[in-house]
Order: C-alpha cells, then structure tokens, then sequence
C-alpha cells in the first residue's frame, strides 16, 4: 500500500495547485473584464483613433479567450484528480478483498460498484425484451491483465495489457423472469440492475 499513499500525497499536491491556479486565472480573468470594459467607456468618450481602438480590443479579446480557455482546462485536471482520490481510497479500501464481492453487506456492494462504475446505460429491445446494458467503467478494468513471458517462469518479467473502460451486456428476458442460466454473464446482474436503480 505503499504506493497507494504516496499517490495519495501527490494527488493531494496536485489539487491543492490546481485550485490555486484557478484562483490566479479568475483574477486575471477579472482584471482581462475590467480592462475590456475601461477601453470600451474611452472610445464611447472618444478618446482613441478607431485603428488603434481595434487593435487594443482585438488583444483583450484574445488574452479573455485565452484565459476562459486556461480556465476550463484546469477545472476538467480539477476533475480528474477528484476522480483519481475516490479512484484510490476506492483501492486502499477494496485491494483485498477483490474476490468476496459476493460476502459484501448490501450497502458495501453499492459502495464497491460506485467506486468502479461510472454510469450504466439502459436499452430496451423492443422485438426481445431484453434488457442492453452499456457499463462504462472509471478506470480500464475489462479484459486488463499481465502476459508472462515465459508462464513457467513468472520472473522473467511481463507485459500489462490494458483494459477497457466499457463492457456491454445483455440481460434475456427469460433471466428476468426469474430463469436461472449456469452461465450467464460477467457480473452478477442483480447487482448491476441493483446499481441502475440507484443512479437512476
């Protein structure tokens, strides 16, 4: 869990800069505002040659540009940290136990599937009934893993594949009729619907 807190102190860090370089842009932003508005009431009282009125404003403008557009690049890195927090203390609290899911309370399961799942999307087929579900996930957790290369031999290093972050399923009407199948998918469907409900 090492690494667990130093990405957490990081993390942290990072946050913490952020939000202080969304507090200086704001005021730049503001003094960018004030300035456009003292230029605009000087060529109402005609104090400046048109050109150089043009040129002026046209600067302003593009510096009001440029920050709205710094701005908007810190609030989403603002964002994606945020998402990173709850993705690591989601780990801090779940690392061991990946493989009881199924032993969870019911509030522990919901708590487990939020910190996993980003939003599931629903559909209806209507010739079916059955249910499609589209599950995107915050990190590329579906199909990741390591190759070994030599499998005898674990030591000999290995290579990540990486995961992806959407899984589709489809849920037979049948099953919800309350039909058990042997196999019938990668995540326990219950929950899954379960978690549909609950985000709505």
């Amino acid at each position: 869990m090492k690494s667990k807190f130093q990405g957490d102190s990081e993390n942290e860090t990072e946050l913490r800069n952020q939000n202080i370089k969304t507090k200086r842009l704001m005021k730049e932003l503001n003094q960018v505002q004030s300035s456009i508005g003292d230029v605009e009431t000087n060529n109402l009282l005609k104090r400046y040659d048109q050109e150089v009125y043009a040129r002026i404003i046209s600067n302003l403008d593009a510096e009001l540009w440029s920050k709205k557009d710094e701005i908007e690049q810190t609030r989403i890195k603002t964002k994606e940290l945020g998402n990173q927090k709850k993705w690591l203390d989601w780990i801090e609290r779940y690392h061991d136990k990946i493989g009881v899911v199924e032993s969870f309370s019911d509030e522990d399961k919901k708590d487990y599937l939020i910190g996993i799942i980003d939003k599931i999307e629903v559909r209806l087929d209507k010739d079916t009934n059955d249910h499609h579900l589209k599950i995107k996930f915050n990190m590329g957790l579906v199909d990741d893993g390591v190759v070994y290369q030599n499998p005898d031999k674990k030591s000999g290093g290995y290579t990540v594949v990486e995961g992806v972050s959407e899984k589709d399923l489809v849920i037979p009407y049948e099953e919800r009729r309350g039909r058990k199948r042997k196999n019938t998918t990668d995540l326990h469907h219950s929950t899954v619907t379960d978690l549909a409900r609950l985000r709505g």
